[in-house]
């Protein structure tokens, strides 16, 4: 039974929740990636924010995907477009994620932000590989930490000032940093430094072009590895050669047969980039971009591989009986034996499928790759005639 006392507290705390002054983060992403993360983001952000940012306020955060970053062509600095995309919103706060590399003066950006515009952009890449969601959550929470800077804090005290961005996002082994530029309209800049941040860096721009997609896309090669691997199995010749190898030996047929079809799948599908597309100004350039699309494509293939083994080895345990096997070799067999065949068969299927990959549909394979999705995105804006006004969230003047 629900006392007076009770009650009163619970209108009270109705009250109160509806005094409360309401503050609006928008987050802006980018399609594929940074939208997926945002996403997961939004529902946790309001608690979080009340435990660490303030607990005063009401925190409100609305989500929109669009590729922000092509729809302010006019502008080359990512934080440019970031303000543009949001100029006209009436959220208090911005912050926009983007799968796009960015190379700055000081290092591969992790974050900009413009205090008297209360904007910021992130960069997903130079957060690295793994514990992506988490990071961007730390980031994302001190940012809107040092723009709010205003608002009272849980323990209901304020800071006039606004605070320098905790320890905490500087990372592990000081691999980044917080810096102001001495000019400019960016208040503050985080960055990893080029030479330590450019294997985080790489490990990112992986992660954003997703190669497991790749893999699974290979439908065309795989008919034409298993083609290959089931000559391999078949054929008592290639077991013998497979056995006698020396394992230096092997291991070079296998370098060899991936670096095929990595190199295949590249210049069969007009992967590499020769030159900065007229959308890639923004960009960190051509090279770096190339470097991401090489080691995506060779862990897929390399992963395309593993799974080739894994398959001839269970066909070869399946249909070749040890007996047969030692008699055909003249020596007593063990597994290593069947990994050897397996391994061979293999190296043959994934030179076959190198063959396959250019049959592969160019939509398929080059989803893996910046230069494709930057392509799809600006074709999507002019497509659908969008600009930097008409969104989610905007005042009418």
């Amino acid at each position: 039974m629900t006392t007076g006392e009770e009650a009163d507290g619970g209108i009270h705390d109705a009250q109160s929740e509806r005094s409360r002054k309401s503050v609006v983060i928008g987050l802006v992403a980018d399609p594929d990636l940074p939208e997926t993360i945002a996403r997961r983001l939004a529902d946790d952000l309001p608690d979080i924010l009340s435990n660490r940012v303030s607990d005063q306020v009401r925190w409100q955060v609305e989500l929109t995907a669009d590729p922000f970053e092509a729809m302010a062509p006019d502008f080359d600095r990512l934080i440019d477009k970031a303000r543009e995309r949001v100029r006209r919103t009436n959220w208090n706060f911005a912050v926009c994620i983007t799968d796009v590399p960015v190379r700055g003066d000081n290092g591969f950006v992790v974050a900009d932000l413009s205090a008297s515009d209360d904007v910021a952009m992130i960069s997903l890449p130079a957060l690295g590989g793994l514990g992506l969601r988490r990071r961007t959550q730390e980031i994302v929470v001190s940012i809107v930490d040092f723009l709010s800077s205003e608002i009272s804090r849980p323990d209901g005290g304020s800071s006039p000032d606004r605070p320098r961005l905790p320890r905490g996002l500087r990372g592990t082994a000081n691999s980044t940093r917080v810096i102001k530029p001495d000019s400019g309209d960016v208040t503050v800049e985080i960055v990893r430094k080029a030479h330590t941040g450019l294997p985080q860096l790489l490990a990112g721009m992986v992660r954003a072009n997703r190669p497991w997609q790749l893999l699974l896309g290979l439908s065309t090669a795989l008919a034409g590895s298993l083609a290959g691997v089931a000559f391999g199995l078949l054929y008592s010749s290639i077991w013998k050669l497979a056995t006698a190898l020396h394992p230096l030996r092997m291991t070079g047929l296998i370098l060899v047969a991936i670096a095929a079809l990595t190199t295949w799948i590249i210049a069969g599908h007009s992967l590499w980039e020769r030159r900065a597309l007229a959308s890639g100004r923004r960009s960190s350039g051509t090279g770096l971009r190339n470097a991401g699309t090489v080691l995506t494509v060779t862990i897929g293939t390399v992963a395309f591989f593993l799974s080739l083994v894994l398959l001839a080895g269970a066909a070869a345990a399946l249909i070749i009986p040890p007996d047969f096997l030692a008699k055909t070799l003249g020596t007593p067999v063990d597994w290593t034996d069947y990994l050897a065949v397996a391994t061979m068969a293999s190296v043959l299927g994934t030179v076959a499928g190198a063959v396959g990959s250019g049959l592969e549909d160019d939509q398929t394979v080059r989803r893996a790759t910046y230069g494709y999705r930057e392509q799809e995105r600006w074709r999507e804006v002019s497509r659908d005639g969008r600009s930097e006004s008409g969104h989610p969230g905007e005042t009418n003047d």
